[in-house]
């Protein structure tokens, strides 16, 4: 058993620290927006899923305070996470007109898809979050739409999956809205396209607030703009054919390998069932519910792009979306398009294509071939007692009356099988493939182990040396971590996580997107070198530097800077702390000659100081920040050159003797944002007041429907 299944790589050194710290936040009434002393990585807004806007998330990282085990924690919430996406679509199913059981057997498929259960749900969390409330969000909006049910529940579940800030999710709700105005509008229902236009645009008021920023921050990021296909996590038509196989390895571009050890691209068992279909009443059936038919063709169109298109890379990130899609037209059909008897040809057609799709993956990864064919076998002995309850036979030494019984449940019988087997595979899926075929940093559990970190440090800290190229060394956890884990010990330290990159940053500290740095970082840190004429760790503000002695050459450690001393010395670390700690990072670390300055206040936000002195031709300070757009200077300007190609300069004029600098942060975008958070209100407000004023007075007293029997409520087709 791999308990720890649901705790590696991103979840460790990404979002178990990061939600700590969003606990910390909230319990300090702390909402700042950039967070200067771990400099690439403090734009949260660029960053996303920082709970800046997401209630979800300040919940989450609440509880995190509570977590004595951080593989536990990680577990619940992502079990969680799992139910509620499976809930959601059988809500969605149910909209579709699907039967409850084939809405029940496709919400249980959807949680054991490839991508979903061995990538979303062992490491990228932030996609589980999001994908966990994007079909109850896109379900809750068809009540809205077509059977007039609450909006403010519908806008509600979509502010929920937007404000994640995983742009995934963002994308393929903004899919499933526009399909649903198409939708709407085919059908020349008037109320319901106004209806599905309001959801639309309340969602897209909160996407403008969440997303914007980033948006107009992609630009100085280290991320790419342009259009390019590294193989990176991209999919192809062949690995979609196999689609159907549980086992296996089909060829996805991993990162350094062509063949992860996971089923990435499986969707489900069930596609075979698709010859079950008669498609001649299908096609009308789809013709009166576009919005699913949009969704899989954009869907499709997704994970088939290449691996960076602008800032969107990793297209296997869209599989959860194409899978949904996929599954709920197979329920659609199976539903109300079964053919009644199933016939010998339609047999063969499901058991030749699943034969097919068995062969497909054995050629891709020959050496799970007995794995593959047993599972082969099984669904094809599956399919065969589907075909033949389905048929005028019936299953052979069945006594005739329990055959004719059959036949006429197989309405339950033939989904309950489905949801049968759907959670068999899980058992063979982790006998081969039992573990993410992403990075297990190998870190503690206890969050008290992390706690205990760095208690000699003062001052902001700097980390040198680390898990460089994946050679994890667990033996140095007890003494220092990595990444976002870095958030729960009291110490200040700037080795964050990011997602974003800040190129000049990064090349000057050669450090990695999980906070990792290179051993030639420590003598820069105390060269002079710099456009300031002062060592790099001044400019920085560091004032105690921790150093991984499993990855950086004694002969660079050995020796003490002056001006500093040593704290601790271990076999695994060295802590150097300045003899007199000097500020952290975010205010002046520097001005030009000629120039004084005196700061009067210092925050996340911003800074402020007076100038004292100045030349005849104007002056610079230099801030312990990045400059990311947003930061706007009263009474100077910023500096057109980067100082050491990623710190903010201010320039300041020769008449500034006297006067007060001030510099401040404000998201990109913000009068926009504004604007789209007060449109949101008056929306939830105007629509909410107006259902009130216009309710139609029922002739003959019933009891009213709070909003949990509201989901509750069978959905049918006459209520359209």
């Amino acid at each position: 058993m791999n308990r720890g299944y649901y705790f590696v790589d991103d979840t460790q050194a990404g979002a178990f620290g990061q939600w700590y710290e969003i606990g910390t936040r909230i319990l300090e009434g702390n909402w700042s927006l950039i967070n200067p002393l771990v400099w690439q990585s403090g734009n949260y807004l660029a960053e996303g899923a920082w709970g800046i806007f997401s209630p979800v998330l300040w919940l989450v990282g609440l509880w995190s305070h509570w977590a004595g085990n951080a593989l536990v924690f990680s577990t619940v919430v992502k079990v969680i996470c799992l139910v509620a996406g499976s809930l959601g679509t059988y809500l969605l199913a149910r909209t579709f007109q699907v039967t409850r059981a084939w809405s029940a057997a496709v919400a249980a498929a959807v949680p054991f898809a490839g991508v979903t259960f061995y990538l979303d749900a062992t490491t990228w969390v932030n996609g589980l979050l999001a994908w966990s409330m994007w079909a109850l969000a896109f379900g809750l909006t068809r009540r809205a739409v077509f059977w007039a049910k609450s909006p403010t529940l519908a806008i509600l579940a979509c502010i929920g999956t937007v404000g994640i800030g995983y742009v995934h999710a963002t994308i393929f709700l903004a899919i499933a809205l526009l399909a649903t105005i198409i939708e709407a509008f085919v059908a020349r229902h008037r109320a319901s396209f106004i209806r599905a236009f309001l959801i639309a645009f309340g969602a897209g008021f909160f996407a403008i607030v969440v997303h914007l920023p980033g948006l107009l921050t992609a630009s100085t990021s280290g991320r790419r703009q342009d259009i390019v296909n590294t193989g990176l996590l991209t999919v192809d038509l062949s690995g979609l054919v196999a689609s159907a196989t549980a086992v296996g390895i089909p060829q996805v571009g991993m990162y350094g390998a062509y063949f992860p050890s996971a089923p990435l691209v499986y969707t489900s068992w069930m596609l075979p069932l698709f010859a079950f279909i008669a498609w001649r009443r299908l096609m009308p059936l789809l013709a009166t519910r576009l919005s699913v038919v949009m969704l899989l063709g954009v869907a499709l169109l997704g994970v088939l792009l290449p691996s960076d298109v602008g800032p969107l890379r990793i297209p296997v990130r869209m599989m959860p979306y194409f899978t949904v899609a996929l599954l709920l037209i197979l329920a659609i059909g199976m539903s109300l398009a079964r053919v009644e008897t199933i016939s010998r040809r339609r047999f063969l057609a499901a058991a030749g294509y699943t034969v097919f799709a068995g062969v497909l993956t054995v050629y891709q990864g020959p050496q799970h071939a007995k794995v593959i064919m047993a599972a082969v076998i099984g669904v094809v002995a599956v399919l065969w007692i589907i075909y033949r309850i389905g048929s005028p036979t019936g299953l052979p030494a069945v006594p005739a009356r329990w055959r004719d019984r059959g036949r006429k449940a197989q309405g339950w019988i033939v989904p309950g099988l489905a949801i049968a087997v759907t959670v068999g595979f899980i058992y063979p899926q982790h006998v081969v493939h039992p573990a993410a075929p992403l990075l297990d940093y190998q870190v503690p559990h206890l969050v008290e182990d992390y706690r205990a970190l760095l208690t000699e440090a003062e001052g902001d800290v700097l980390v040198v040396g680390g898990p460089l190229n994946s050679q994890i060394n667990s033996a140095d956890w007890p003494e220092t971590t990595v990444a976002n884990l870095w958030y729960i010990p009291d110490a200040p330290v700037q080795n964050a996580y990011t997602s974003v990159f800040y190129p000049g940053y990064g090349d000057a500290l050669c450090m990695q997107y999980q906070g990792v740095t290179c051993a030639d970082l420590l003598p820069k840190l105390f060269n002079s070198n710099t456009d300031t004429g002062q060592d790099l760790a001044d400019d920085l503000g560091v004032s105690s530097v921790l150093i991984v002695k499993s990855t950086v050459e004694e002969e660079l450690w050995s020796v003490t800077p002056e001006g500093w001393h040593v704290a601790a010395d271990t076999e695994l670390t060295r802590l150097i702390v300045r003899d007199e700690p000097v500020a952290g990072a975010g205010s002046v670390v520097w001005h030009s000659e000629g120039t004084q300055v005196t700061v009067l206040n210092e925050d996340d936000m911003g800074v402020s100081f007076r100038v004292d002195e100045v030349g005849p031709d104007g002056g610079e300070v230099a801030l312990s920040r990045i400059a990311w757009p947003g930061y706007v200077v009263d009474g100077g300007t910023l500096s057109t050159e980067l100082v050491n190609d990623f710190m903010m300069g201010i320039d300041i004029p020769a008449d500034s003797a006297g006067e007060v600098v001030t510099v401040a942060f404000r998201a990109p975008g913000w009068p926009m944002q504004v604007a789209s958070g007060i449109l949101l209100v008056i929306l939830l407000l105007g629509w909410g007041l107006m259902r009130f004023l216009i309710r139609p007075r029922p002739t003959a007293r019933r009891p009213r429907t709070g909003w949990i029997g509201e989901l509750r409520d069978p959905l049918k087709e006459a209520n359209r």
